[in-house]
């Protein structure tokens, strides 16, 4: 099977009816590359990859596994960073929120390691993950965020159960458990 034929199954794309063409143009790369931050703020706010040829392409990218590998190894970064003594010295990058990062270490770990999985993952989640990365008043970053890092992990935990999931768990749940969170709750007042 192809890698085209795997990115194409891995976000449901027989299902669309806006399909990018194969290769993309470069001015579909382009405009993807230059809109990037809204289409990945779409795509986390769980907005159909196939909307667009934009959407849809973007989907691909975040799905892809360099893509997925780089999102693990910076995840591993921000976890490695709030644990060493060093990551309190002055430089130019955001400081990581260390009491965030440091409570939910195993779920960030755990993160990580799904992403580097094979198998299909749906964009939703991936983008999510982005959004965590690099989005400095967010939790892993800003100690005062607008969402925890609780709720974060769980928000990025549903996006990335495949579409139509539905197993004797609640799909943010079974994510949470694969994680390294064996008991969950099964009703949070503070998910979103």
């Amino acid at each position: 099977m192809s890698q085209t034929t795997q990115h194409a199954q891995s976000i449901e794309i027989a299902h669309c009816p806006t399909q990018p063409s194969w290769p993309p143009s470069v001015r579909l790369r382009l405009r993807v590359r230059l809109h990037r931050w809204r289409l990945d703020r779409r795509l986390a706010d769980g907005f159909w990859p196939e909307a667009s040829e934009e959407s849809a392409l973007r989907a691909r990218q975040l799905t892809d596994s360099s893509t997925r590998s780089g999102l693990a190894r910076a995840l591993r970064g921000a976890v490695s960073d709030a644990e060493s003594a060093h990551s309190l010295a002055m430089y130019s990058a955001v400081p990581i929120c260390r009491k965030a990062v440091l409570s939910w270490r195993q779920g960030l770990l755990g993160l990580a390691d799904r992403l580097e999985q094979d198998g299909p993952l749906n964009p939703c989640g991936v983008a999510r993950t982005v959004l965590l990365l690099t989005d400095g008043t967010g939790p892993l970053y800003n100690p005062s965020p607008f969402r925890s890092m609780e709720q974060s992990m769980w928000w990025i935990a549903d996006g990335l159960q495949p579409h139509g999931t539905d197993g004797s768990k609640r799909a943010d749940e079974a994510a949470l458990e694969e994680f390294g969170y064996g008991d969950v709750p099964s009703h949070r007042s503070d998910h979103q």
